[in-house]
C-alpha cells in the first residue's frame, strides 16, 4: 500500500480541537438530524446525507458562540453530529419488524444491542483506518464534500465561498419545485425501447449531480455500464427466461433478489483482497507503544481499539446468549460476519459515496434465518449487525475527512462514542414516542423498509434459496476479484447492479458532467467546481428538511 499523507495546506498544530462548543453542537444537531432522518425512514423509507449540512452548520454557527473556529474544531463538531445521527438509526428499520412479530420494545436490552454494536463499529474501523484513508483508490466523494464546506472558514478569497453559497441557494429552488411536482424529477424513456424487459429512466436531481461529480467520472463511468448492463442485457434475458418479473414494469419484483448474491459476493471480495495484499502494513501497525507511529498521522496504538472491540464481542455474544438463548455458536458467526459487513459498507461507501445498508440487511436477515430457523432471531442479528456496519461507516468517512484537515483521529474517536451515547439514548427514547402515539397502523408512519424487512424475514419459510444462491455468489466473488486486482470500482458497481437504475443513471450524469468540465477546462477548475457539486447537496438535503417540516406542520 502506498502511504503518501498529502496535504495541500497547513493547519497550525495550536489551533483548537476537542472543545465543550464542538461536543456540545455536534450533540444538538446530531440530535435534530436524527430526528430528520428517523422520521424520513419511517414515513417515506427515505434518508440523506447529513455530514454536509452538519458541517455546513458547524461553518456558520459555531463562530457565533464564544468568537472564530477552524477546521479541526468543526470537523469534532460534524463526526460527533454523525455519530448522534445514526446512533440509533436502525430503529425505525430493524425494531419496527420485531415490534410487528408481536415482539416487545425491551428499553435496557436494545439500548445494551444499540451501543455496544455501535462501538464495535467504531473500534474496527479505527483498527482499519490507514488501510482507507490513504488508498488511493477510494476517492470518498462525501468527504470531499465535507471538506469543502469547511474550507469556507478563514478563506480571504471568497470566490469559492459564492459558487458553494450560490449552489446552495440553486438547487434549493430547483430541489423544491421537484418536490412540489412543478418540475419534473425523472426522464423515463423506457417505452421508447424495443425489447420486453428493457428499462432506462435518469433521475435528474441536484443531488444526483453533486454526488456523480464529485465521485469522479472515472467512477461514474464505471457504475453507469454495470447499470446499463442490467437494464439493456439482463432485464430482458432474465425476463425472457423467466428468471423475475419484467423490471420495465417494477424493477423491485425480483431482479433485486436475483442480483443479490452477485452484488454481495462482488463487494465482499472486493473489500477483502486490498486488505489480504496490505496484510504486513497492517500486522505491523499493530504496536505496544502508544503515541505517535511512523509513516501515519493516527495518534492512537491499535491496542485500545482492538482489546476493546474483543471485550464488547465477548459481551455481545454473551448478552445474546444468556438474554436471548441465541446459540453462542451461531453468535460468534454472525458476529465476525458483520465485521466482514462492515469493510463491504465502508469501501463501498468510500467508492460510491452511496450506502450498502440494504442490500447487506437483507443479506444478513437470510443468512441468520438459515442458521436460526426463527424470523425473530434472525431480525435481531440484522439489527445488530445493521448498527455495527452502519457506524463503521460513518466513522471511516470522519476520519478520512480528519486526516483532510490534519484533525487527530484519537479526538475524533472519543467525539464518535460520545455522540453514540447520546444518540443511542435520545433515539430510543424518539422511537418510542413514535411507537407508542402512532403505532403501526396510522397512514402516516408506514415504516416502508420495516414492512419490507418484515415481509423477508416471515417468508423465508418458503426456503432462502431465492435470495442466497450460491452459484451466483461465486460469479460476483470471483468478479469482485478481477475488477479489484485491474483496479475498477467493484463496490461501486455492486450498489450500481442493485439500487434502482434511475438513481445510477442520475450520479452517472453527474460524472459525465465532469468528464467535459475536465477535458474542455482542465483538472484545477473540475477540482473548483467541487464547490458547486457540494452546494447541490446541501441545498437539496436542506429541501428535504424544510418538507419534512411542512409535513409535521400540515399534520
Amino acid at each position: 500500500m502506498k502511504r503518501e499523507i498529502n496535504r495541500p495546506e497547513s493547519v497550525p498544530s495550536t489551533e483548537k480541537e476537542l472543545t465543550f462548543r464542538a461536543i456540545f453542537f455536534g450533540v444538538l444537531i446530531g440530535l435534530l438530524l436524527m430526528a430528520l432522518m428517523m422520521y424520513l425512514d419511517a414515513v417515506l423509507g427515505l434518508d440523506t446525507d447529513v455530514a454536509p449540512i452538519a458541517s455546513m452548520i458547524g461553518v456558520l454557527l459555531i463562530p457565533l458562540f464564544g468568537g472564530p473556529t477552524n477546521r479541526r474544531e468543526v470537523n469534532i463538531m460534524q463526526t460527533c453530529a454523525t455519530a448522534t445521527t445514526f446512533a440509533a438509526y436502525s430503529l425505525t428499520g430493524n425494531v419496527a419488524p420485531l415490534l410487528m412479530m408481536g415482539q416487545e420494545l425491551e428499553i435496557l436490552p436494545t439500548f445494551i444491542l444499540l451501543f455496544v454494536a455501535d462501538a464495535m463499529g467504531i473500534c474496527f474501523v479505527s483498527i482499519l483506518r490507514d488501510q482507507y484513508v490513504y488508498d488511493q483508490n477510494l476517492p470518498f466523494p462525501g468527504a470531499v464534500m465535507c471538506t469543502t464546506a469547511m474550507k469556507q472558514i478563514g478563506r480571504t478569497d471568497n470566490s469559492s465561498t459564492k459558487l458553494l453559497f450560490g449552489a446552495i441557494l440553486f438547487s434549493v429552488v430547483v430541489s423544491f419545485l421537484q418536490n412540489m411536482e412543478y418540475i419534473p424529477s425523472l426522464a423515463d424513456f423506457t417505452s421508447l425501447l424495443p425489447v420486453e424487459g428493457m428499462s432506462l429512466g435518469i433521475l435528474v436531481m441536484p443531488l444526483m449531480l453533486g454526488i456523480g461529480y464529485v465521485l469522479g467520472s472515472r467512477n461514474a463511468l464505471c457504475m453507469l455500464a454495470a447499470c446499463l448492463i442490467v437494464c439493456l442485457i439482463e432485464g430482458p434475458i432474465g425476463t425472457k427466461q423467466g428468471w423475475f418479473a419484467n423490471p420495465a414494469e417494477d424493477f423491485y419484483a425480483g431482479i433485486q433478489d436475483f442480483n443479490l448474491p452477485v452484488v454481495i459476493g462482488m463487494a465482499l471480495f472486493a473489500a477483502l483482497l486490498p486488505l489480504c495484499k496490505q496484510w504486513r502494513s497492517l500486522t505491523a501497525a499493530f504496536r505496544i507503544k502508544t503515541g505517535k507511529v511512523a509513516n501515519t498521522d493516527r495518534d492512537y496504538s491499535l491496542k485500545t481499539p482492538l482489546i476493546l472491540l474483543l471485550i464488547l464481542s465477548a459481551v455481545l455474544i454473551g448478552f445474546c446468549s444468556i438474554y436471548y438463548h441465541i446459540n453462542p455458536v451461531v453468535m460468534i458467526f454472525c458476529t465476525l460476519l458483520s465485521l466482514f459487513f462492515a469493510m463491504i459498507a465502508v469501501r463501498v461507501f468510500a467508492e460510491s459515496g452511496m450506502s450498502a445498508g440494504l442490500p447487506l440487511n437483507i443479506f444478513t436477515i437470510v443468512i441468520a434465518y438459515g442458521l436460526t430457523q426463527s424470523a425473530v432471531f434472525s431480525m435481531l442479528i440484522a439489527f445488530m449487525s445493521f448498527n455495527t456496519f452502519i457506524l463503521a461507516q460513518d466513522t471511516m468517512y470522519d476520519l478520512k475527512i480528519g486526516e483532510m484537515v490534519q484533525a487527530s483521529p484519537k479526538k475524533q474517536l472519543k467525539s464518535q462514542f460520545i455522540g453514540i451515547f447520546f444518540g443511542c439514548v435520545a433515539g430510543l427514547a424518539l422511537f418510542y414516542g413514535i411507537v407508542s402515539a402512532f403505532g403501526f397502523d396510522g397512514e402516516l408512519f408506514t415504516y416502508p423498509f420495516g414492512n419490507m424487512y418484515y415481509a423477508v424475514a416471515t417468508g423465508l419459510e418458503d426456503g432462502v434459496s431465492s435470495l442466497f444462491n450460491p452459484g451466483r455468489f461465486a460469479l460476483g466473488g470471483v468478479l469482485g476479484v478481477i475488477f479489484s486486482i485491474i483496479g475498477l470500482p467493484a463496490g461501486g458497481i455492486a450498489l450500481a447492479m442493485y439500487l434502482a437504475p434511475r438513481t445510477i443513471m442520475g450520479i452517472a450524469l453527474g460524472g459525465l458532467i465532469r468528464l467535459i468540465v475536465e477535458k474542455t477546462k482542465g483538472h484545477p477548475f473540475a477540482e473548483k467546481m467541487d464547490n458547486i457539486a457540494t452546494g447541490l447537496v446541501i441545498g437539496d438535503a436542506l429541501v428535504c428538511v424544510l418538507m419534512v417540516i411542512i409535513t409535521m406542520t400540515s399534520l
